[in-house]
């Protein structure tokens, strides 16, 4: 979500400076090769961000051991071409590997097959939950703890979600979950823009953060769980510290008019606190 400004060769005192988790990335800049007819857009889309994540390239280099999955390991193909990336002297690679291990990964649910269109968020996910289990197989993807696993020590957020009416006091059992990617519509966030203009509000970089809060909520509202009558809004606890929170938004149909105003309202940098309230914190954080 924020522009980040990518770094060939580092001059003066850049590698002095720089700091894993920084907002530069010292990973060269490659082109990934879309053919007429492959429709790998979405696939492309997915690993230059997994590539130009540095915690998450350089976990992904140093691990060695892994479940193979033969032509559908999705781990060999993905650390191949970026390998590729880091020593290749050409400009554009091709992703045919890593196209054909997805493909072969998702065959009988017949999805992310050659040739086809897919959705570049769900590739996303899917290729981050392909590296959880060529890694630690055994362990549920919802709740693993494995320190070795980078998909989820790196991505995931621990949540609960649960209802308090504050008329009638009932509340809702908590509901715990697991997510790598927290969407929000585009709709509603274009919603909020004009709610601001309305009130004859000036838009400020750091207010994007707002925006995506109070988009993120909207239409959250469940009965009171003891049915007293009230709409109660669901509260969303986020128990963990990831180190990347990826936040994807989403188009309500495929035929959105909305994608200028979206780039428009984007700033290009986030204020990271204001986006940190997209969730309520545990006291114990």
């Amino acid at each position: 979500m924020a522009w980040v400004k990518f770094l060939r060769k580092p001059s003066g005192n850049l590698g002095k400076v720089y700091q894993p988790g920084s907002m530069l990335s010292l990973a060269p800049t490659k082109g990934l090769l879309n053919e007429p007819g492959q429709n790998s857009c979405f696939l492309n889309s997915a690993v230059q961000v997994l590539w130009q994540l540095d915690i998450f390239r350089r976990s992904l280099r140093v691990l060695t051991g892994h479940v193979c999955q033969g032509d559908a390991c999705i781990f060999c193909a993905l650390k191949t071409i970026f390998a590729q990336f880091q020593h290749s002297r050409e400009k554009a690679l091709p992703s045919d590997n890593i196209r054909h291990a997805l493909a072969e990964s998702f065959k009988d649910e017949q999805r992310f097959q050659l040739g086809l269109m897919d959705d570049a968020a769900e590739c996303f996910e899917n290729i981050l939950e392909r590296i959880h289990f060529h890694i630690v197989p055994s362990r549920d993807a919802d709740m693993c703890t494995s320190k070795s696993c980078i998909t989820h020590q790196k991505f995931a957020m621990t949540l609960y979600e649960q209802c308090v009416c504050r008329s009638c006091g009932a509340s809702s059992d908590p509901l715990p979950f697991t997510e790598f990617v927290r969407y929000i519509s585009t709709t509603a966030l274009c919603n909020e823009v004009e709610r601001m203009m309305e009130r004859h509000e000036r838009f400020k970089p750091e207010m994007f953060a707002e925006l995506l809060q109070a988009a993120n909520t909207t239409d959250d509202y469940r009965k009171c769980p003891s049915n007293c009558g009230q709409k109660i809004k669901i509260r969303r606890v986020l128990m963990n510290c990831p180190e990347i929170v990826t936040i994807g938004l989403v188009w309500d149909s495929e035929h959105s008019d909305l994608t200028e105003d979206v780039v428009r309202n984007l700033a290009t940098h986030l204020y990271l606190p204001g986006v940190s309230q997209l969730f309520s914190f545990s006291s114990f954080l």
